[in-house]
């Protein structure tokens, strides 16, 4: 009896928590993802920075629960002539597996978008037409990335599934200390140097980068608090970290292997609905990790903007 007083009160909703009984959800959902390319120099007022986006247009999936296992697909939104003639194209994939729990959330994820074009390009290209021509593109450039993130709740009346998964409601206003990790590869590929002119002498490791292979492992720690109005919600949530990288890359002239520490920041909000059958929200998030070489310092930044909304049964 003891035992199993025990085991009930370990599965005990807390308080603040509350559960819905509903084993099927579906949710259409909007979501705009971009993997971008921020490079600065280390050196300091040495080196213009300048940066790489993708050209798409979003993607469009459904999300289903049944039970605890939630299932989702999307897919890409075609490209008009248009943009492609502006922008250019960019080949991309966009997998995520996500368990988000209310104290503990992990997620695997894998990125590879290729075709890119440089922004803000007028200080590099004075004499550029972007009417006739679009924005300077780089086809060639790549950026894969596959890893996994773990994160950890410590307060019980504080749920992030209630908040982005919106699988539980959260009655009143509470929040938490977070903590995460994180093990990543990412891989930057360039068939010819996508260091903008007149920059090629202040970045010259990064000028004759071929390809790279970087793996990190990362603790961040932060805060996220949910406002809760009846059954409106808003949560931001902010995290900061560092650890180590292992770097092995090559360039026009020789390879190079070598161990650097890496910083990495994310944050993410969140504005809802969660009622008994109907549900809504919007997310926008942003993370981003550097990779130091030399001279350079490379941001590779993953936003993504989602809305969608969906029902119980």
């Amino acid at each position: 009896q003891k035992k199993e007083r025990k085991k009930k009160e370990k599965n005990a909703l807390p308080e603040n928590i509350e559960a819905f009984p509903k084993n099927f959800l579906i949710r259409p959902r909007f979501v705009y993802p971009e993997v971008s390319i921020n490079v600065s120099n280390r050196m300091f007022g040495k080196g213009e920075k300048f940066r790489y986006k993708p050209a798409m247009p979003g993607v469009v999936g459904l999300s289903l629960k049944i039970k605890k296992v939630y299932i989702s697909a999307a897919i890409q939104l075609p490209a008009s002539e248009q943009l492609k003639k502006t922008y250019g194209e960019t080949k991309f994939r966009n997998i995520n597996i996500n368990i988000q729990g209310r104290i503990v959330h992990w997620g695997l994820f894998y990125r590879d978008y290729k075709g890119f074009y440089l922004k803000d390009f007028e200080n590099y290209y004075p004499n550029w037409n972007k009417d006739s021509l679009g924005y300077p593109k780089s086809p060639g450039l790549r950026i894969i990335e596959g890893g996994l993130n773990l994160g950890f709740n410590f307060n019980k009346n504080f749920s992030m599934n209630a908040a982005f998964a919106q699988g539980e409601r959260q009655k009143k206003s509470a929040g938490s200390f977070l903590m995460g990790i994180s093990e990543r590869y990412q891989r930057i590929e360039a068939d010819t140097s996508f260091v903008p002119p007149t920059q090629g002498i202040l970045y010259p490791n990064l000028d004759k980068l071929k390809y790279g292979n970087f793996t990190s492992t990362i603790l961040y720690l932060g805060f996220g608090y949910q406002f809760v109005v009846k059954k409106v919600h808003f949560t931001p949530v902010l995290m900061a970290g560092s650890g180590f990288q292992i770097q092995s890359y090559e360039q026009t002239d020789k390879k190079r292997f070598w161990i650097n520490m890496p910083t990495y920041a994310t944050a993410k909000a969140q504005l809802g609905y969660n009622g008994d059958h109907f549900f809504a929200n919007l997310i926008y998030g942003t993370e981003f990790n550097t990779i130091p070489i030399k001279e350079s310092r490379i941001r590779l930044f993953s936003n993504w903007l989602e809305f969608g909304m969906g029902l119980r049964f």
